[in-house]
C-alpha cells in the first residue's frame, strides 16, 4: 500500500477517470492563488447549497401529521406519514451535518463560513449554480424549481431532483451542474491538485471548528415504528404489566427503525474538525456518501455508505417514498439509465386518503409572510427571526472558546432547533389562512424568510423584538374571537385561541419580554459577548 499518499485509499474515494483528467488539467494550467480562492468560494457555494434544501424539507415535514393514531391503533396510511415524516427529517439532519462539515473545511482555511442571510431569497427555488433543466418529471417536466409544499408525489419528485446521483463517470462541475455530486466532485479535484497542502487547513484554529461530540444522527422525529405497537409494554429485559397483550404486539423498542446510521461517514467520525488535506477528503466524502449525489444500486459503488449497510442514500430515501404513492405505477420520471426505477412498493397510499386521513395537512404552497392574513404578519416573521437567529448562532460559534462551546451549542443551537423552531413551527400549522369555511381550509406553514436581524452583535435583540410583536399579533387575535361568548365560540375559533397561547408561551420562553411572571425563562443565548 502506497502510504505517502492516504488520499489514494479508502475511507476516501478515489479519484474517477473524469477527476484525474480535470486534476490533472488544473496542475498544468492554474497556479495555486486560483485553486485556493476557487476552493474557499466553492466551499461557501456549498453552505448555500445544502441550507437552501434544509428549509425544503423541514417545510414538508411540518405538513406531516404524526400522531393522529398511535401504538395497536396504526393503520397503513398513518405507517407510511410516521415513516415519510422520520425520512424526510433524516435527511434534513444529514443536511445540518453536512453545512457542518462544509462550514468547518472553510474555517480551515482561516475564512468565516456566512450562514446569516444567505437562505433562499423566494420559493420556488433553484439551488446555487444548479442548471436550471433537471432530468425528466413524472409529468415531463424538467425545471428544477424547488417550491416549499406539503407532503405529495409531486413533492417527492422535486426531493429526488435535488439529490438526483452522479453518474460514475460524470464530469466534475463548478458551474451549470446537474447533480451535487458533480459540484462536490469539483471541490474533491481542487483539493487533490499540488497547490493544496495539509498548512492550507490549519489557518483557523481546531479547537472552535464545530466539534464532533455536537453531531448526533438520530433524534425523536427521525425514528418510525414498523407498524403497530403496544405503547405499554416495556423494552426487552423488562417486566410486563398485566393489562398489556404482550403476545400480540412487538414493544415499541422492538418496532422502532432509526433511518441515519452512526457508522455512516468517512474518516473518524461524521462530524469531524479538519486540519490536513485528508481531512478535508473525508468530510467532502462524508457528504457524498450520504447523498449527495452518490450513485443508486447497479451505477457503481453501493447506494449505502456505511459498513452496516443498513442506511440508504438520500435519493433511494425518497424514492422508496415516492414509490408507495399509487400515482408511482404510472410515473414517467426518468432514472441515469437502465436498470428501470424499482417497482412501487405496497401497500400503496393516495393523496386524498392522506388528506381524509388528516395525515397531510394542507399546507399553503411557497408562503411568504407578506401573504398570510395581516393578523398573522408577526407570528410568521418571528419563525422567521427564529431561523435567521438559528444560522447567527452557527456562525457564532467559530468564535465562543473551546471551553464554552458544548454549553453554547447546547443552550443554542440545540435548545433552537430542537424545542424553539420544532415546537413553534408545530403549532403555527394549525392556522387556517384561507377560506374559514372550506371543508379544508389552506393553513399556515412556516417561513424561512431571510429577516433583518441587524447586526449580529445586536440580533438579539432585535429577536427579542419580534417576539414582542408576536405576543401583540397573538394578543389581539385572541381579544378578537373572546368578543363572541365563549359557548358561542366555534371549534376552530377555540383552536385559533390555543395556539395563540402558545405562540406567547414560545416567545416569553425564549427571548425576555415584560409582564413574563411565572414563566420559565430558558432564554437562548445572546451571542453580543462574541462579536
Amino acid at each position: 500500500m502506497d502510504t505517502q499518499d492516504p488520499l489514494t485509499h479508502d475511507p476516501t474515494t478515489r479519484l474517477t477517470p473524469a477527476e484525474k483528467k480535470l486534476v490533472a488539467e488544473l496542475n498544468a494550467t492554474s497556479n495555486r492563488e486560483t485553486v485556493l480562492a476557487e476552493l474557499k468560494a466553492n466551499l461557501q457555494t456549498a453552505i448555500e447549497i445544502e441550507l437552501a434544501t434544509i428549509s425544503i424539507y423541514l417545510y414538508t415535514y411540518y405538513s406531516i401529521n404524526r400522531t393522529a393514531t398511535s401504538g395497536e391503533n396504526i393503520d397503513r396510511r398513518q405507517a407510511y406519514a410516521n415513516k415519510a415524516g422520520a425520512m424526510i427529517m433524516s435527511v434534513a439532519v444529514e443536511e445540518m451535518l453536512h453545512l457542518s462539515l462544509s462550514s468547518n473545511v472553510l474555517h480551515a482555511m482561516g475564512v468565516p463560513p456566512k450562514l446569516y442571510g444567505q437562505a433562499p431569497k423566494q420559493y420556488p427555488t433553484g439551488l446555487p449554480y444548479h442548471n436550471p433543466q433537471g432530468p425528466k418529471g413524472p409529468n415531463g417536466e424538467t425545471a428544477v424549481s424547488i417550491p416549499l409544499g406539503k407532503l405529495s408525489f409531486e413533492q417527492l419528485w422535486h426531493f429526488l431532483q435535488i439529490e438526483y446521483p452522479e453518474k460514475w463517470d460524470g464530469l466534475p462541475e463548478d458551474r451549470n451542474w446537474q447533480t451535487i455530486g458533480q459540484f462536490y466532485s469539483y471541490i474533491r479535484c481542487l483539493i487533490r491538485t499540488k497547490f493544496v497542502t495539509d498548512d492550507d487547513f490549519r489557518k483557523g484554529a481546531q479547537a472552535n471548528a464545530i466539534q464532533p461530540y455536537n453531531y448526533s444522527p438520530d433524534n425523536t422525529d427521525t425514528v418510525y415504528p414498523t407498524g403497530k405497537f403496544d405503547p405499554w409494554k416495556p423494552a426487552p429485559g423488562g417486566s410486563t404489566p398485566e393489562w398489556t397483550n404482550a403476545d400480540q404486539y412487538p414493544s415499541a423498542a422492538e418496532a422502532a427503525v432509526f433511518t441515519n446510521q452512526p457508522d455512516s461517514h468517512a474518516g473518524p467520525s461524521q462530524l469531524m474538525t479538519v486540519q490536513s488535506r485528508v481531512d478535508a477528503a473525508w468530510a467532502i466524502d462524508t457528504i457524498c456518501d450520504q447523498g449527495e449525489g452518490y450513485p443508486v444500486p447497479n451505477f457503481g459503488p453501493s447506494s449505502t455508505d456505511d459498513p452496516s449497510k443498513s442506511e440508504k442514500s438520500h435519493y433511494v430515501k425518497f424514492l422508496m417514498l415516492q414509490a408507495q404513492y399509487a400515482d408511482y405505477a404510472k410515473t414517467t420520471e426518468s432514472l441515469p439509465t437502465d436498470p428501470p426505477p424499482p417497482p412501487p412498493q405496497l401497500p400503496t397510499v393516495t393523496a386524498e386518503g392522506l388528506a381524509a386521513a388528516g395525515l397531510v395537512y394542507n399546507l399553503a404552497d411557497n408562503p411568504t409572510a407578506a401573504g398570510y392574513p395581516k393578523e398573522y404578519l408577526a407570528i410568521a416573521n418571528f419563525c422567521s427571526a427564529c431561523f435567521q437567529y438559528m444560522l447567527i448562532m452557527i456562525e457564532t460559534i467559530y468564535r465562543v472558546p473551546p471551553a464554552e462551546q458544548k454549553l453554547f451549542f447546547n443552550e443554542g443551537l440545540h435548545r433552537s432547533m430542537i424545542w424553539l423552531l420544532d415546537k413553534y413551527c408545530q403549532q403555527i400549522v394549525g392556522l387556517p389562512v384561507g377560506d374559514l369555511t372550506s371543508k379544508t381550509p389552506v393553513l399556515m406553514g412556516p417561513v424561512f424568510e431571510n429577516v433583518d436581524l441587524g447586526p449580529q452583535k445586536t440580533s438579539f435583540a432585535r429577536l427579542t423584538a419580534f417576539g414582542a410583536e408576536a405576543i401583540v399579533a397573538a394578543n389581539a387575535v385572541t381579544n378578537e374571537i373572546n368578543k363572541t361568548p365563549v359557548n358561542k365560540q366555534t371549534a376552530m375559533q377555540q383552536n385559533i385561541t390555543g395556539i395563540m397561547g402558545m405562540v406567547i408561551s414560545f416567545v416569553q420562553s425564549f427571548t425576555p419580554q415584560p409582564n413574563s411572571a411565572g414563566v420559565t425563562t430558558t432564554y437562548l443565548p445572546d451571542v453580543a459577548r462574541y462579536w
